[in-house]
């Protein structure tokens, strides 16, 4: 479908404003397969800046909302702008159906896949930027996304506290974290320890190993979030 056939009111309503040049819009939400080879805009360069935006945004409500350490709000923000919580957000506001698409695109389930749902929820929230050339107009777009289902915390759900936890530990630790099963009560129960290094940060318990491993990674992020409870680099 051409975005010349879509109806983007059902989306402006939905996220509280009107756009005064629809074609940024347009483009806002054309994935690079749309142009199937031809010249014309994507949402690439919006993706870049709505990427900013919202990162500032959620660093700027947390930082405000949230009497919590440093530690404690970069972890937060992490699995805010991560993939998972941006699609969900776009799943949310059923953006997916107003997504330009090549074909190819489209046959493979692109409509459908995070990483095209969270780009161009950040193109989206680029576009509102460019559009309305007020980051307060934008700030009220975003807040009525991320807080639509109350409080922006309950947005915890749905993460992948093992790519989180990756993510954590090549930033500080120049590693990746290791899990080893340390008991496997009944063909429905694990139990996996998740280390660092030699340290011993945490461990999960579920009915399979996915499970398991996923649950010692959410508990050795807020291990890690507290200050003072970083293991030294190196051990």
């Amino acid at each position: 479908m051409s975005s010349s056939d879509i109806d983007f009111s059902v989306l402006e309503e939905r996220i509280g404003y009107v756009f005064k040049d629809e074609e940024v819009l347009r483009t806002a939400l054309r994935h690079k397969s749309a142009l199937e080879g031809r010249d014309g805009s994507c949402n690439d360069k919006l993706e870049w800046l709505g990427d900013a935006v919202v990162g500032f945004f959620v660093a700027d409500y947390l930082f405000h909302h949230y009497d919590k350490p440093r530690s404690w709000l970069s972890l937060a923000k992490s699995k805010l702008v991560s993939e998972e919580c941006l699609a969900y957000l776009a799943r949310k506001i059923e953006l997916a159906r107003f997504i330009e698409l090549g074909k190819g695109e489209e046959r493979s389930g692109g409509r459908e896949k995070d990483s095209i749902l969270a780009s161009s929820l950040e193109a989206l929230a680029g576009a509102v930027f460019v559009d309305s050339s007020s980051y307060e107009e934008t700030r009220k777009v975003l807040e009525l996304i991320f807080c639509e289902a109350g409080d922006i915390s309950s947005l915890n759900l749905s993460v992948n506290y093992k790519g989180l936890l990756q993510r954590w530990c090549l930033q500080y630790y120049n590693c990746l974290p290791r899990y080893e099963t340390l008991s496997q009560g009944n063909q429905d129960f694990y139990r996996v320890e998740v280390k660092i290094g030699e340290n011993s940060i945490a461990w999960g318990e579920g009915k399979n190993k996915k499970r398991a491993e996923q649950e010692a990674a959410r508990k050795a992020l807020e291990v890690l979030s507290s200050d003072n409870q970083f293991p030294n680099k190196g051990q």
